[in-house]
C-alpha cells in the first residue's frame, strides 16, 4: 500500500513537472517570436515608415505588459504603440501610450535604455506641439534634454534645448525665446556647428524687428546670410527656407527701404506663402500711398487670411475627431480588460486544480511517511536493546583489560622510582656544589672587598687581595685549570677577573686596585682577548661566568 502511494505521488510530481516544462518551453518559443516581432516593428519605425494600423503594436503591448518581461521590452512596445497612434492622428492615445512607456522605465536600473526613454519624451513633445499644448510640450522637451545629456548626445541635447523656443513663443514669452536661441547658438558654436548656430538666430531676428531693434536684427541677418547655409550662390533661399524672405521683407520695411521690402515680399509670395506675401505688399503700398495697389492687395490678403483660418478650423476638426477616436479607444480598452480578466480567471482555475492535486498527493505521501516512521521506531527499540547488551559485554571485557594494564603500570612505576632515586642523588650532589659557590660569595673576605667598594673609606690591602685570590682559586678550580691551559694572567688581570665576576663596574675596580677607569677597561679588554679571543671589554663578564659557573 505504501509503495502504491509513493508511486502515485511520484507520478503526480512527474506530471506537474512535465506540464511546467511544457509551459516553459512554449513560453520561451513565444518570447523569441514576440521579441523578433518587436525588433522588426522598431526597424520599421527607425526607417520612418508611416504606421497605418496599431494592431501589431497592440499585440506586442498585450504580450510584453507583464511583470516578468524586461522593462525595456515593455517600454519599447508602448513607445511603438504611441508612434502608431501618432501616425494615425490619434493624439490622445499617442500621449497615453508614451506616458505609459515612460512610467514603465526603471531609471535606477543599470540596463535602463535611456536613449529610448529620451526618444519617448521627444515624440511626446512633438504631439503636444501639434495639439497646441505649450506647457506640456515644455515639460516633455526638458526631460528629452535631460536624458540627452545623460547618454552623452550633446548635439541632440542642444537641439532639444533650442526647440523650447516654439512653446515659449506660443506663450508669448519672447524674452525666454531670445535667451534660449542665443544660448543654443553659443553651444552650437562651441561644437563648431556653425550652420546650426546661425539658424538658431533666425527667430530672434523676427523678434528684434518686431521690437524695432534693427541694429541687432541686421547683425544676425548678416550671420545667417554667411553661415546658415540656407542661401544659394545667387542669393536666393534654398527650398524649405522661403519663409525667411518675409523676415527680410519686414526688416527692409522697418528701415523704410521699400523697394527691397517689396522684392522680398514678392519672393515669399512666389513661394506660395500668400497670406504673408499679400500682408507685406499691402504694408509697402500703404506706406507709398498707392491707392490702386492697396485696393488690389487688401482683398487678396483678406482671402488669404480667411484660408488660413479655414486651415486652423480644419486642424481643430482633426483634434475633435482625435478625441472621438480616443473615446473609441477607451471602449476597446475596456473590452480588452474584460477579456484579460476572463483569461486570468481561467489561469487561476488551472492553478487551483494543480494545487489541489498536489495537496492530495502530499497527504497520501505524508500518510505513508507516518507508517514508515512507526516501523522505524519499533526497529530503533530493538536496536537500543541490542546496543545495551553489547555495551555491558564490552564493559566487562574492558574491566579485565584494565586490571591487566594496572598490574603492568605498577611494575613500570617501580622502575620509574628507581630511576628517580638516581636522579635525586645526582641533584643533591649538584646542590652541594652550588652551596659551596654560595658560601664563597658570603665569605668575609668577599664581603670586605665589597664593603670597600661600596663605602669607599679605604682601599683593600695587598694581603686581602691575596686572600681573595686564594679563596677564588679553591672555590672555582675549573676556572683555574681553564686559565692555566689558555693564557697566564698577571695579578691585576686576576683581580679584574675576580672583581668582574662579583659584578663591580670600572669605577669601583679603579678605586679598589688603584688604577684609572680607562686602565681597568683596557685590562678587561686584554683579558677578554687572551682568554676568549674577543677584543672588547663589554662581554668579559658573560664569558667569565660561562666558565666559572659552567657546572
Amino acid at each position: 500500500m505504501r509503495t502504491t502511494h509513493k508511486r502515485f505521488f511520484y507520478i503526480m510530481m512527474l506530471a506537474v513537472f512535465l506540464l511546467l516544462t511544457g509551459w516553459t518551453v512554449m513560453g520561451v518559443k513565444r518570447y523569441r517570436v514576440m521579441q523578433r516581432a518587436l525588433q522588426e516593428l522598431q526597424a520599421d519605425n527607425q526607417a520612418d515608415s508611416v504606421f497605418t494600423s496599431d494592431s501589431a503594436a497592440q499585440a506586442l503591448v498585450r504580450y510584453f505588459d507583464h511583470f516578468w518581461h524586461h522593462r525595456n521590452d515593455r517600454m519599447l512596445a508602448y513607445y511603438l504603440l504611441g508612434r502608431a497612434h501618432a501616425d494615425m492622428g490619434e493624439a490622445p492615445q499617442a500621449i497615453e501610450a508614451y506616458q505609459t512607456a515612460a512610467e514603465v522605465a526603471d531609471t535606477t536600473d543599470a540596463d535602463c535604455d535611456f536613449r529610448l526613454l529620451r526618444n519617448i519624451y521627444g515624440q511626446m513633445a512633438e504631439v503636444f506641439h501639434a495639439q497646441n499644448l505649450p506647457e506640456d510640450e515644455i515639460e516633455a522637451q526638458k526631460v528629452f534634454n535631460k536624458y540627452s545629456w545623460i547618454i552623452g548626445d550633446t548635439l541632440f541635447a542642444i537641439v532639444g534645448y533650442q526647440a523650447l523656443e516654439g512653446p515659449y513663443y506660443l506663450l508669448n514669452e519672447f524674452d525666454r525665446v531670445l535667451i534660449v536661441d542665443d544660448e543654443a547658438s553659443k553651444l552650437f558654436l562651441e561644437l563648431e556647428y556653425h550652420e546650426l548656430a546661425a539658424r538658431a538666430l533666425m527667430t530672434p531676428i523676427y523678434l528684434y524687428i518686431e521690437r524695432h531693434e534693427y541694429d541687432k536684427a541686421k547683425k544676425y541677418i548678416d550671420i545667417v546670410r554667411t553661415e546658415a547655409g540656407i542661401f544659394n550662390e545667387d542669393g536666393s533661399l534654398k527650398k524649405g527656407h522661403e519663409k525667411f524672405y518675409y523676415t527680410l521683407g519686414l526688416y527692409y520695411d522697418g528701415i523704410h527701404q521699400l523697394d527691397s521690402a517689396e522684392f522680398y515680399y514678392r519672393r515669399v509670395l512666389s513661394a506660395g506663402e500668400q497670406e504673408a506675401g499679400y500682408k507685406g505688399l499691402l504694408s509697402v503700398y500703404s506706406k507709398r500711398g498707392i491707392a490702386d495697389s492697396i485696393a488690389k492687395f487688401a482683398p487678396l490678403y483678406a482671402d488669404a487670411n480667411d484660408a488660413s483660418h479655414d486651415s486652423q478650423r480644419t486642424a481643430e476638426v482633426h483634434k475633435t475627431a482625435s478625441l472621438y477616436n480616443y473615446n473609441r479607444h477607451l471602449k476597446n480598452a475596456q473590452k480588452e480588460s474584460l477579456k484579460a480578466r476572463r483569461r486570468l480567471m481561467v489561469i487561476n482555475g488551472c492553478v487551483i486544480i494543480i494545487l489541489a492535486m498536489l495537496m492530495i498527493g502530499y497527504a497520501l505521501y505524508a500518510k505513508s511517511i507516518r507508517r514508515e516512521r512507526d516501523r522505524e521506531h519499533a526497529l530503533n527499540v530493538l536496536r537500543s536493546k541490542y546496543i545495551e547488551i553489547s555495551t555491558a559485554l564490552e564493559n566487562s571485557i574492558a574491566e579485565r583489560i584494565e586490571q591487566k594494564e594496572h598490574t603492568e603500570r605498577l611494575g613500570q612505576n617501580l622502575q620509574d622510582l628507581v630511576e628517580q632515586k638516581a636522579q635525586l642523588e645526582l641533584l643533591v650532589s649538584t646542590l652541594q656544589e652550588k652551596n659551596k659557590n654560595g658560601s664563597y660569595y658570603a665569605n668575609d673576605i668577599v664581603q670586605a672587598i665589597l664593603s670597600c667598594a661600596i663605602y669607599r673609606k679605604q682601599t683593600p690591602s695587598a694581603k686581602l687581595f691575596h686572600q681573595l685570590h686564594h679563596l677564588f682559586s679553591e672555590t672555582f678550580p675549573d676556572f683555574l685549570s681553564f686559565v692555566s691551559k689558555t693564557h697566564s694572567l698577571t695579578d691585576y688581570e686576576w683581580y679584574v677577573c675576580i672583581l668582574t665576576d662579583l659584578g663591580l663596574g670600572n669605577n669601583d675596580m679603579s678605586f679598589l686596585i688603584g688604577q684609572t677607569a680607562q686602565r681597568v677597561n683596557n685590562i678587561k679588554r686584554q683579558v677578554n682577548h687572551n682568554l676568549f679571543g674577543e677584543d672588547v671589554s663589554s662581554t668579559l663578564q658573560a664569558n667569565l661566568r660561562s666558565v666559572i659557573h659552567a657546572a
